[in-house]
């Protein structure tokens, strides 16, 4: 008997399309179950991309009801989408948003986005500064239960962790953990099946050398105990990540000074996936 298993594995053994030129700024990726979600970097319009699971471009979706001034990340928990509007370079944004939507269907071209507003509460200064600042935002997953944020800090190359609810509303959001990650996390995924967390990050400022860690993580927050990080990707802007099954990660990366845009197919070492 065939299993939707076996398919997935079938299909992830096959090379990925490359990626279009239409996403030269690539910024999240999503993997629902079925099909996956790609978004571009501030520049582009509130729209998704839609791709099948070997990267073939299946069109376009509009989020009515949202703006897009720097989407940076997005995430899905089976049932709606989660684009992460918090891009904060210059440490000067009052209005970081998340939009959730439901997952579209096979032949829509259009949803209906709300948004959930939040601020950390740690913030009090909104001046502009540019890449010297803790308050920088990148990276968001979802969970059974509540969304998280995880910042990006140019200042002291930590992470603060912070959880959301997934209804809309306004929220000011105090840290639960701070994440000694040396470096800057862009983007994040958290795989139901087996409880892990992806952290995408790099140093070494606009020079790009990549990292990933794996974790555990529960409602409580992520058990940086079992963190473990590594080093597979060669020098780029790598802005996104996603589960694409319970071993396997697809990340994407940006065009830049050091790389084309592009994305690739990584599979963690067996024992950061097992129990």
């Amino acid at each position: 008997m065939v299993t939707p298993t076996l398919i997935l594995a079938a299909a992830l053994a096959a090379p990925m399309e490359p990626l279009p030129s239409q996403m030269e700024e690539i910024s999240g990726l999503a993997w629902d179950g079925r099909q996956l979600w790609a978004h571009n970097d501030s520049g582009d319009g509130p729209r998704l991309y839609r791709f099948d699971r070997q990267g073939r471009y299946l069109g376009r979706v509009s989020f009515a009801g949202a703006d897009a001034r720097d989407w940076e990340d997005i995430t899905s928990d089976g049932e709606s989408l989660f684009v992460a509007d918090c891009g904060n370079n210059r440490g000067n944004r009052r209005d970081l948003t998340i939009y959730r939507a439901p997952l579209p269907g096979a032949d829509s071209d259009r949803v209906s986005a709300v948004p959930i507003h939040f601020s950390f509460s740690e913030q009090r200064d909104f001046s502009r500064k540019g890449y010297t600042h803790n308050f920088d935002c990148e990276a968001i997953v979802a969970t059974e239960e509540s969304l998280w944020v995880f910042s990006k800090n140019w200042g002291d190359g930590q992470s603060r962790v912070y959880r959301l609810p997934k209804e809309p509303g306004e929220y000011r959001s105090t840290a639960i953990q701070t994440l000694a990650v040396h470096g800057q996390i862009t983007a994040a995924d958290w795989q139901p099946q087996t409880g892990r967390i992806a952290l995408l990050g790099y140093r070494g400022g606009l020079a790009f050398r990549p990292f990933i860690w794996i974790a555990r993580m529960d409602e409580r927050g992520v058990d940086w105990q079992s963190a473990r990080r590594y080093t597979p990707l060669q020098a780029g802007q790598w802005e996104a990540v996603t589960w694409v099954s319970p071993t396997t990660l697809l990340l994407g990366k940006e065009s830049s000074d050091v790389s084309d845009h592009g994305w690739l197919l990584w599979q963690p070492p067996l024992e950061t996936v097992k129990e």
